[in-house]
C-alpha cells in the first residue's frame, strides 16, 4: 500500500477521533440542536481554524491536498491539541513539527521526585530544556552542592560551568567537557532561540564567558545520552562517574541524568565517603 496513502488515512483518522471527544461548550460554541454523533461538527472545526468547510472535509476524508504549517497549527488549536498530538499532526500531514510552545511550566511531579529519592545512593538530578536543575536527590546534594540555597542561575547547568570559576576547581578535563555540553545545549536550544529566556542565557553567557562564546560560534550540535563525568571533590579527591540521560514523559526537552559507579570500584568507595560525609554533617550536635 502506498505509503502516502496511509499517512493521509491516518490523518483522516486521527482528525476525525480528536474532533469526536470534544463538545461545543469544550470550544465556546452553544450545544444548540440535538446531534447525531458526539463531537463537534467540521463545519465547527472549520469555523474555529478560520477555514473553508469544503476543504477541511477533505482533508477528513483523506483527499490528497498539501496543508501548510500555519493551517496545521490553526487546525490543532481548534481541536485543542496536546503538545505530543501537535507533533503527530505535523509529522502525519508530512510537515516539520510545530515550533514547541515553551508558556508552559515544567513540572517536575511527586512521583519523578520519589524516583530521583529511591535512587540513592547515586546521584541523580532533573534537568530542564534551559538545562536548570529543576529537581535532585540526596546524593546529588552531596555531590553537586545544595541545590535549594542556590539562586536560579546557579542551578542552571551553563552558568555555572562557564560563569563561577569555583566550579572549575571541581571539574576535571573541562577542555573536553565544555564543547560537548555547549553541543548539547545547542540542539535543545535550536528549538526556543526566540523565546527571551533563552536569549538573556545566551547573551549573558556570550558576553560573560570567552570560552562559551568560542564554542558557541563553532555551531556544533550533539545528543546528550552517556558518558563519564570527571570531578574532583574535597573529601574525595578525583572521580570518574558515569551518567545516564533519560528522557523524562510529557516533556520532550527535560531529562533524568543519574550517576553512577561500578560496584566493588574505587569510584564507588569515594561516591560513598561523600555520601556518608554529608550525612555526618546534616546530624545536630
Amino acid at each position: 500500500m502506498n505509503e502516502t496513502f496511509v499517512h493521509r488515512q491516518e490523518l483522516a483518522d486521527f482528525l476525525r477521533t480528536r474532533r469526536a471527544r470534544l463538545l461545543p461548550s469544550d470550544v465556546g460554541l452553544l450545544n444548540g440542536t440535538r446531534r447525531r454523533t458526539p463531537g463537534l461538527r467540521r463545519e465547527e472545526v472549520a469555523l474555529l481554524a478560520n477555514i473553508g468547510v469544503t476543504w477541511y472535509t477533505r482533508l477528513e476524508q483523506g483527499a490528497p491536498i498539501n496543508v501548510s504549517p500555519s493551517v496545521l497549527a490553526s487546525i490543532a488549536k481548534a481541536l485543542q491539541l496536546t503538545e505530543h498530538e501537535r507533533e503527530h499532526l505535523f509529522l502525519l500531514a508530512g510537515q516539520r513539527p510545530s515550533e514547541p510552545t515553551i508558556a508552559e511550566t515544567e513540572h517536575v511531579s511527586e512521583m519523578l521526585q520519589r524516583v530521583l529519592d529511591g535512587l540513592d545512593p547515586n546521584p541523580a538530578v532533573i534537568r530542564g530544556r534551559r538545562y536548570d536543575v529543576l529537581a535532585w536527590n540526596r546524593a546529588a546534594v552531596a555531590l553537586f552542592g545544595d541545590y535549594a540555597a542556590m539562586d536560579e542561575r546557579e542551578r542552571n547547568v551553563l552558568w555555572r560551568f562557564f560563569m563561577q570559576p569555583d566550579t572549575r576547581c571541581c571539574l576535571q578535563r573541562w577542555d573536553e567537557v565544555g564543547p560537548k555540553l555547549v553541543a548539547q545545549f545547542r540542539a535543545v536550544a535550536a528549538k526556543y532561540l526566540e523565546h527571551p529566556c533563552f536569549q538573556k542565557l545566551i547573551s549573558e553567557l556570550l558576553e560573560g564567558s570567552p570560552e562559551f562564546a568560542h564554542y558557541w560560534s563553532q555551531h556544533d550540535v550533539r545528543n546528550a545520552t552517556d558518558g563519564f563525568k570527571y570531578l574532583y571533590h574535597p573529601e574525595a579527591g578525583e572521580m570518574t562517574l558515569e551518567y545516564t540521560t533519560l528522557t523524562v514523559p510529557d516533556y520532550p526537552d527535560m531529562r533524568m541524568v543519574i550517576y553512577t559507579a561500578a560496584k566493588g570500584s574505587p569510584e564507588e568507595a569515594k561516591l560513598q565517603r561523600v555520601l556518608d560525609r554529608e550525612q555526618a554533617l546534616a546530624i545536630p550536635g
